[in-house]
């Protein structure tokens, strides 16, 4: 099925040029605002957007369209704009329906708006050049692939309040760094961490991904039961690069041994999480000052040790 849904998508973006707007069937209404052309439809005085045309770099979807409140992006309203860059939100909007952005691969950053309560299965789907989304407090499910194959995203803001994550609500996004709310109790089938084999159409394991969230939470267990690294950045042990529990010289050593193969230009070993707990300084680095460090620490956690006795 997803198969079918990436080709699809794919061949609506390779017809491209033609506008949405085109294929809807007689709008009950249409206006032209900043160059952009919405139809829309009106119901209790509220306007849903269902298709647009022109929609190029960055727009201001308006407030109000011919005096009715804009509420809700309609399934599949933007589906395919592909000179689409940035959307500021109206704050009146409450819903995104759909795949309603699906296939916008300019679009690289994102915003959705606090007062939206809605998002619909697919919405940001093959997003290709999205870096960057924050999904505001009013929202309490990220549904299923909603972020499906946005190989480019690297930084979502959960909203405090979410509760689920859909199946394969990133998959596909190797690069994601994302910390999941303790307020989540539950994440879907290949929710993260997963992407496509580059030798076949099966999923494979993002390597090295971590996932972030609180000790105790449905984020730990998802990890757990995955096989993925798990971090709780205001709970681990700096500095603890072989997961022994403890901070000592075999930690110094393992960093000092990855800093040679930088110095050296040799393959780093590293993953994503050693490199974040071993960097103890914190720089962004792993150098002989974070194996210096470790050592300190070694130190100290030692004489408290001998002084409990």
């Amino acid at each position: 099925m997803k198969k079918l849904i990436t080709a699809l998508l794919s061949a609506a973006i390779a017809l491209g040029a033609a506008p949405a707007g085109a294929y809807a069937l007689d709008p009950l209404h249409t206006a032209t605002v900043d160059g952009v052309t919405y139809s829309f439809a009106v119901s209790d005085g509220n306007a849903e957007i269902t298709s647009v045309s022109g929609a190029a770099g960055e727009i201001t979807i308006p407030s109000e369209l011919e005096g009715f409140k804009v509420t809700s992006i309609g399934d599949k309203a933007f589906f395919g704009q592909t000179a689409l860059g940035f959307v500021y939100f109206p704050d009146s909007l409450e819903n995104i329906g759909q795949l309603a952005f699906a296939g916008c691969t300019a679009m690289d950053q994102l915003a959705v708006p606090n007062n939206v309560r809605t998002i619909g299965d697919s919405a940001f789907m093959g997003c290709t050049s999205l870096v960057f989304a924050s999904v505001g407090d009013g929202v309490t499910v990220i549904p299923d692939d909603c972020f499906f194959s946005c190989p480019s995203l690297r930084e979502v803001y959960l909203p405090s309040k979410l509760e689920r994550i859909g199946s394969e609500a990133f998959f596909g996004c190797p690069e994601l760094d994302t910390l999941i709310p303790e307020t989540v109790t539950e994440i879907g089938y290949n929710a993260l961490g997963y992407t496509t084999s580059a030798h076949s159409s099966y999923s494979t394991q993002v390597d090295g991904f971590i996932v972030g969230g609180k000790v105790g939470s449905a984020a730990e267990t998802y990890a757990s039961e995955n096989g993925f690294d798990f971090l709780d950045p205001d709970n681990y042990l700096a500095g603890d690069v072989n997961k022994d529990g403890r901070v000592d010289a075999k930690d110094a050593s393992a960093v000092l041994a990855e800093y040679s193969r930088a110095s050296t230009g040799a393959e780093l070993t590293f993953t994503p999480w050693q490199r974040y707990v071993g960097d103890i300084k914190p720089d962004m680095v792993i150098d002989a000052n974070d194996a210096s460090r470790i050592l300190i620490e070694y130190a100290r956690l030692s004489t408290m040790s001998d002084s409990a006795l």
